[in-house]
This record gives C-alpha cells, sequence and structure tokens, in this order.
C-alpha cells in the first residue's frame, strides 16, 4: 500500500524548544536525591533519634522548626530552581551543600560517638548529595544546561 500524498506525515508537531527544556533523567535522580537527603536529614531531627550533645541544653522545638523551614525550604526551592534549568541554581545548590559538608565535618566524629545510626545517616545524606552533585555536573546534564545556556543567550551575544 502506497502512502497517503494527502495525508501530513506522522511528525511530532509539539515545539521542540519545549522537548529541549525537559531535564534529563540525571537531573531529576540528581533533585530527587537531595530532597531524599533533607527528608533523611530532617527525620534524624525527631525527638529521640538524634541526641543532645552532652552539657549543651536541648534546643527548642520551635527553633528546630524555623531552621528546618528556612534551610528546608532553600534547599527546595535550589532544587526546584535546578530541576527547571536554572544553571545560577545549580551552582549555587553546590555551594550550599559545599558549605553544608564543611560544618557538618567537624561534628561527624562526635555524632557517631552518640549515636551510630545518626552518623551513619549523616554520611549517606552526604553521600547521596555528592552523588546528585556528580549527576548534575557530568554527562547529560552537563550537556542540558549548555544548551539551555546557548537557547536563552539573546542573540547577537
Amino acid at each position: 500500500m502506497t502512502p497517503d500524498p494527502l495525508k501530513p506525515p506522522n511528525t511530532d508537531l509539539a515545539n521542540p524548544a519545549d522537548a529541549a527544556s525537559l531535564p534529563p533523567a540525571s537531573v531529576r535522580n540528581a533533585c530527587r536525591l537531595i530532597i531524599a537527603s533533607l527528608a533523611l536529614g530532617v527525620f534524624t531531627l525527631l525527638t529521640g533519634i538524634r541526641p543532645d550533645a552532652p552539657g549543651e541544653e536541648p534546643v527548642p522545638a520551635w527553633v528546630t522548626a524555623g531552621i528546618v523551614m528556612v534551610f528546608g525550604g532553600l534547599t527546595i526551592w535550589l532544587a526546584a530552581k535546578t530541576h527547571q534549568g536554572r544553571n545560577w541554581a545549580r551552582w549555587a545548590l553546590l555551594g550550599y551543600l559545599m558549605l553544608g559538608w564543611w560544618l557538618s565535618s567537624s561534628e561527624l566524629t562526635e555524632q557517631f560517638m552518640r549515636s551510630p545510626l545518626v552518623g551513619f545517616i549523616d554520611v549517606l545524606c552526604i553521600g547521596m548529595e555528592l552523588a546528585a552533585c556528580g549527576l548534575l555536573f557530568g554527562g547529560q546534564s552537563a550537556a542540558w544546561f549548555t544548551d539551555l545556556a546557548r537557547t536563552r543567550e539573546p542573540p547577537g551575544r
């Protein structure tokens, strides 16, 4: 049977720019890893899971909740902007996570001594975040962010 010359070809009429703006699996997985790491970190803050440091006053729940809302909100916002293809958010997320690693590294040994479970979860979260950064800055993700930057660049630049 010969093709009908009056029938339009089977093509995807979707805007190719829209298809190109969809994040690759590596970006989606990286953002999921970061959100999962945040959720695990918040889980360890529940009463009875993360023991207080000896000699320190317990932190009131409202202070902990406020800190979680501010920094958790920032993490979610940066992950969402990264998922949308904002290159500045990818770099900001990297810097933000690196600052967290640096701040938590000084307490990691003490955390293992107080609660091996929480110490393990902290190391797991750092590993998840490192893997997410590897996904965001390598392979398909790097090419996707580069391509997006080219398409968003004003003409004549």
